[in-house]
Parts: C-alpha cells; sequence; structure tokens
C-alpha cells in the first residue's frame, strides 16, 4: 500500500491570483486577501510592491485597500506575515501529523527543495535581509526553521550539538540552492536532472538514509 496520502501536501498552500479573485467575498476584499496578493508580488522583488499593481491583477479599485491598511508598509508587514504563517506555521503543523520522525524529514527536505514559484518569494526576502522591516521576521522565522530541524534530528535519536550541526547543514543548503536556482539557473540542468540532484541532497542530509520515500515504491 502506498504511504502516499499520508503525506503534507507538496507545497506550501499560497493562494493565486486567481484563486483570490475567484473566491473573494462580495465586491471587495479582505485584509487577508490583500496580504495574499502581496505575498506572491514579493517574488518580483520587496521594491515591487504595489498597490495600484495590486489592484488591477486583482479586478478592484485600491479604494478597497484602505479599509484595511493605513499604507504600503502595512501591507508589506502583512505580507510578511502571512509568509511566515504558510511557509513556515502550517507546513510544520502539516508535518506533525506523521507519527515517524525520519518520514517527517523526508517529507521536509522533499518539500523545501521542490521547485516552485514560491522559491522566488524565499529568494527575495532573504535578499532584503538587511531592510530593518524584513530583518526581524527572517531572523524569527530562520531560527524557528532551524529549531524544528534540530528537533527531528534529536527524534532520530542524534545527541542536542550534533543534531544542531545536521540542522544548520540542512538548512544552509537550502538557502544556497535556492540562491542558485534564481541566480544561475542553468548550473542545474534540467528539470529531470534537477530533481535528482535535489534526491541526492536530500539523502545527504539523513543520517543513514537510503531512499526518499517517493523512490522507494509502494
Amino acid at each position: 500500500m502506498s504511504r502516499a496520502s499520508s503525506r503534507p501536501p507538496p507545497s506550501a498552500p499560497f493562494r493565486s491570483f486567481e484563486d483570490i479573485r475567484e473566491r473573494r467575498r462580495g465586491p471587495g476584499l479582505s485584509a487577508e486577501d490583500w496580504a495574499d496578493a502581496a505575498l506572491w508580488s514579493l517574488a518580483d522583488g520587496v521594491e515591487a510592491l504595489s498597490v495600484e499593481r495590486l489592484a488591477r491583477r486583482l479586478g478592484v479599485t485600491k479604494g478597497g485597500f484602505y479599509w484595511h491598511f493605513k499604507d504600503r508598509a502595512e501591507l508589506l508587514q502583512a505580507a510578511l506575515a502571512r509568509w511566515e504563517q504558510l511557509a513556515t506555521g502550517e507546513v510544520i503543523a502539516r508535518l506533525e501529523a506523521l507519527s515517524d520522525p525520519r518520514e517527517r524529514l523526508h517529507r521536509l527536505l522533499a518539500l523545501t527543495f521542490e521547485d516552485g514559484p514560491h522559491g522566488k518569494i524565499e529568494v527575495a526576502i532573504a535578499v532584503g535581509a538587511s531592510d530593518p522591516r524584513i530583518q526581524p521576521v527572517l531572523e524569527r522565522v530562520s531560527k524557528r526553521r532551524i529549531d524544528y530541524l534540530v528537533k527531528l534530528y534529536r527524534a532520530l535519536g542524534l545527541p542536542v550539538r550534533e543534531a544542531r550541526h545536521w540542522a544548520l547543514q540542512a538548512y544552509s543548503t537550502y538557502v544556497g540552492l535556492l540562491h542558485l536556482a534564481i541566480a544561475s539557473p542553468d548550473t542545474l540542468g534540467s528539470e529531470r536532472a534537477r530533481a535528482e540532484y535535489v534526491k541526492h541532497v536530500a539523502r545527504s542530509l539523513i543520517p543513514g538514509s537510503a531512499a526518499l520515500p517517493s523512490e522507494r515504491g509502494p
């Protein structure tokens, strides 16, 4: 019997612009709708965030924006909060539904290294690390992710110091691969070559790992 049904969804549940437009209630948008849309716009860089541009893409007037936010700076903070919730909080919650810590680590690494547009958001936020509006959020998220990785490695029986070393290696590898995928995507080769490399990386980050769940078959 396949174990796929027990696994979390393959990517962070970011809503697309189309989803936001189609699922809105009434003529206007909620604060969460605006924040989710702003989150996607961060893929083009933090400075690309524009209320007018978002309103055009969402098919609404920008007047509705001011029901929820004072200005663009407040919207940026709301977008960052949504990123923290969706790309870290909810991912951890879904992984915790799995009883086997090794399976949780397998799934986290497979999710983390898979290709997807959310990677551009991660890179854009990381690039803005020196921005005082972004730095506290990025620091908090990074700490939470590393702490969770330490917890997973500890659950595999590793002592605290060794578990932290593995966690730091895993997280720094993730950050490096994200930047490489954006800065020099051809380095990773074709989509198939990238997938094979990602599997290799994930295997190397799990002590005593023989294969990822997706490679084991039913």
